[in-house]
């Protein structure tokens, strides 16, 4: 006959074990629900990123700017940049002393607009791509899924050869100062020195369309039509 005691230890014990069993079970629905819900909330917010990055490519393709940038740069006046314009647009048929000071004016106040606008849209391009991948990384942390990976590669892509583009546009819009100050200076259009810019000018505008063919043909990849 067994002993009372060590029938109530194997009762205890097979009770423990049963309550276990339950609460392991348990502890292994609630994880599993929640690493679901996780990967839910981070699949949505990679969605969201990319839709996020897709408007600012759209908007950098076009030289254009969006609400936030807009509200850091601004134009000069419009009759300023009308006024600038014309007179950038005869500065290789020769400006009388007279115009070329007041096209210097207009360059320091709408000379470098467009460059700064860019700079600024293309910061907050690099911005959000660093949420981007925080978003991805996580993701494929808790998920087997790796197919975001050669997608960020190319938004990475993309992101770069905008960066070259603006670091572009800053140094064409710093060369045509230094072809106004040369001008000031009194050498003509046809000088040594004028021709030195201008063969620099071409330089950077060649990089400059290598990066703009690259950022098209990334976007048309990452961008659905």
């Amino acid at each position: 006959m067994k002993h009372p005691t060590k029938n109530r230890l194997a009762i205890l014990a097979l009770i423990v074990a049963a309550v276990t069993g339950v609460m392991l079970t348990t502890t292994h629905y609630i994880v599993k629900e929640r690493l679901e819900d996780l990967t839910d909330t981070l699949t949505l917010q990679v969605s969201e990123q990319e839709a996020v990055l897709s408007a600012i490519a759209s908007v950098t393709a076009r030289s254009g700017a969006d609400p936030v940038t807009e509200s850091i740069v601004i134009d000069c006046q419009v009759s300023e940049r009308t006024e600038f314009e014309t007179l950038l647009s005869r500065l290789d048929q020769g400006l009388p002393a007279a115009e070329l000071v007041k096209l210097e004016r207009l360059f320091g106040r709408c000379g470098s607009f467009f460059a700064q606008r860019k700079s600024v849209i293309v910061a907050r391009f690099e911005r959000e791509m660093e949420v981007y991948v925080s978003y991805v990384e996580q993701l494929n942390e808790i998920s087997d899924t790796k197919t975001e990976e050669a997608k960020v590669q190319k938004w990475q892509e993309l992101v770069t050869e905008e960066k070259v583009q603006s670091e572009q546009f800053s140094k064409l819009v710093a060369l045509q100062g230094e072809i106004i100050n040369t001008l000031l200076n009194g050498k003509s259009a046809a000088s040594p020195e004028i021709k030195d810019i201008l063969a620099r000018v071409k330089q950077e505008q060649e990089v400059l369309a290598v990066a703009n063919k690259k950022a098209g043909e990334l976007r048309t990849a990452l961008i659905p039509l």
